[in-house]
């Protein structure tokens, strides 16, 4: 009966001392105060910065070698054929897809390459042949091309970018150069009436870049496999369907220029960025 007692004054005796001292019981504790200036008045004037990940624009330029490998059908034996300068100019637009993929970007450009072709020499039978296409051995065409690529990026520490790039191109074949033994003179330095003058297709690739804001060197190795064939694939007999079509190579430097500013490479890095933004200094301005 004593114990009962006592429990039921405790329970009327407790809210009473809640009662008496509210912010000792109740208030959460307090982490951090701001200084005497700092007003709610004055909070209501200030503007956060919207921080985005890796959401900036960038334009660049590059150069590089192109070395030509055409496939045939039927098959032939080719070298890789060198031709420089490659060389073009690029903007490319980074930003976050669906506000959860940070590593995405869109390249539009334009650059002047090379198409063609050099085959060499194979034994058989002890005797040594050499392929020819309308008499000669090798040939090689300057296009200038546009393309539009998608251009996926992985930032590794503050320096250092690895990039995948994949997309559409297409070009006009301007000029054409003949080696051979067996080369009418017109088709020299032109084309023929079965040549084929529109280039299109798909180039893709892998590359690294090395990044001090505002400036990023990219060292680009790209494939570019072309749909539209050399020459009409049934020109030479309607009986047999022979084809060319480009397959080609590019190593390429460019130098590119941020045009915006680049917050961040990982979520980890913009959180860190967005407490850095809303740290008081000790004289009450805003850390920018």
């Amino acid at each position: 009966m004593r114990k009962s007692v006592i429990l039921l004054l405790l329970c009327l005796w407790a809210p009473c001392v809640f009662a008496q001292e509210p912010e000792k019981v109740f208030s959460p504790p307090q982490f951090f105060s701001l200084p005497d200036d700092i007003t709610p008045e004055y909070i209501d004037t200030v503007t956060v910065p919207k921080l985005k990940l890796n959401d900036y624009w960038m334009v660049g330029v590059f150069g590089g070698v192109s070395l030509e490998k055409g496939f045939f059908n039927p098959d032939r034996y080719t070298n890789l054929y060198l031709n420089y300068p490659s060389f073009g100019i690029s903007i490319a637009r980074y930003a976050t897809m669906f506000g959860v993929f940070p590593n995405m970007g869109t390249e539009l450009g334009v650059m002047m390459d090379y198409e063609g072709y050099e085959f060499k020499e194979y034994e058989s039978n002890g005797k040594t042949y050499r392929s020819t296409t309308d008499g000669a051995y090798s040939a090689v065409m300057r296009v200038p091309e546009a393309f539009l690529l998608s251009h996926f990026h992985a930032e590794f520490g503050d320096h250092f970018k690895g990039m995948l790039k994949i997309g559409l191109f297409g070009g006009y074949r301007i000029d054409v150069h003949r080696d051979g033994p067996a080369v009418a003179p017109e088709h020299l330095n032109g084309f023929t009436e079965h040549d084929k003058r529109w280039s299109y297709g798909v180039r893709g690739g892998l590359g690294f870049g090395l990044v001090f804001e505002p400036v990023e060197i990219h060292i680009m190795g790209m494939a570019k496999w072309g749909w539209s064939p050399y020459y009409a694939p049934d020109y030479y007999s309607p009986y047999y369907y022979r084809y060319a079509y480009p397959l080609n190579f590019n190593v390429t430097l460019g130098v590119y220029f941020h045009l915006s500013k680049r917050y961040g490479r990982s979520h980890r890095e913009l959180r860190r960025l967005a407490r850095e933004t809303l740290q008081y200094e000790q004289d009450g301005d805003i850390k920018r």
